[in-house]
């Protein structure tokens, strides 16, 4: 099989896993009382998921798995145009297979209760009628943004810069379980475009439903603005190239 299918194939694969454990464990989370399932759970499951998956797909796609580092990557030159747009078309479209898995595996009642495992603003975030606002996007938009530049730090220092320690994705996993655990309550902790796309996109069809798309701009830009934030300081102050003296000075 040629090299970029297999590329291609792999961050298919890899986001199908990580958003049908990621809404299924939130969706679990709301089955009847008893079952093992909490936020310390919710957060191990995805931060182990990734950890597997990105140290499972790295030799073969670059261990991208979410589409605001495909874009990163792009900007740093690690992939052309067509081959940034094509992985995260790849992505999302695994994403959304993975969200069909999660519809399809629990009851209605079930996944309108967890509203299908999607991350949404919720908690400080809304307002006292438990609406969004603009100030709570804004303020859901700047978290999105700490835990993606957080988890891209993560990236940069295990699987880019080639004198980090060879870990694969497990230093990226642990940061997921962090930001999850500090985020689940306030947007989902998703850090992740595709995270939120996957599942959202069935989230409409459920009976009924509500407003689904209000806080979009929180999951594309709050990510985008992270990894940009997130690469200068790790490129400019936490692993800056080491400067070899010339000789003769």
């Amino acid at each position: 099989m040629d090299s970029k299918l297999r590329a291609y194939l792999a961050e298919f694969l890899g986001m199908f896993v990580l958003v049908y454990l990621g809404a299924g464990t939130v969706c679990a989370f709301y089955l009847p009382k008893g079952y093992p399932v909490e936020v310390t759970g919710i957060a191990l499951a995805v931060g182990c998921a990734l950890a597997v998956m990105l140290s499972t797909t790295y030799l073969v796609s670059g261990g991208c798995l979410n589409p605001a580092i495909t874009l990163l990557l792009y900007v740093y030159k690690r992939y052309d145009r067509g081959q940034m747009l094509l992985l995260i078309v790849v992505q999302l479209l695994g994403a959304v297979l993975g969200g069909l898995a999660v519809r399809l595996t629990f009851d209605d009642r079930v996944l309108m209760a967890a509203r299908m495992g999607t991350p949404h603003l919720t908690g400080a975030l809304l307002s006292e009628g438990q609406t969004l606002t603009l100030a709570g996007r804004i303020a859901g938009l700047c978290l999105e943004a700490f835990f993606t530049a957080v988890l891209t730090v993560a990236v940069f220092v295990s699987l880019i810069d080639k004198r980090g320690p060879k870990v694969g994705g497990v230093l990226v996993g642990m940061a997921q379980t962090a930001v999850i655990l500090f985020g689940f309550y306030l947007t989902g902790g998703a850090a992740n475009p595709a995270r939120w796309f996957g599942p959202v996109v069935w989230e409409a069809t459920l009976p009924p439903h509500g407003p689904v798309w209000d806080d979009h701009m929180v999951y594309w830009a709050g990510p985008v603005l992270g990894v940009l934030a997130g690469a200068l300081l790790y490129t400019a102050v936490i692993g800056p190239p080491v400067q070899t003296p010339e000789r003769g000075r």
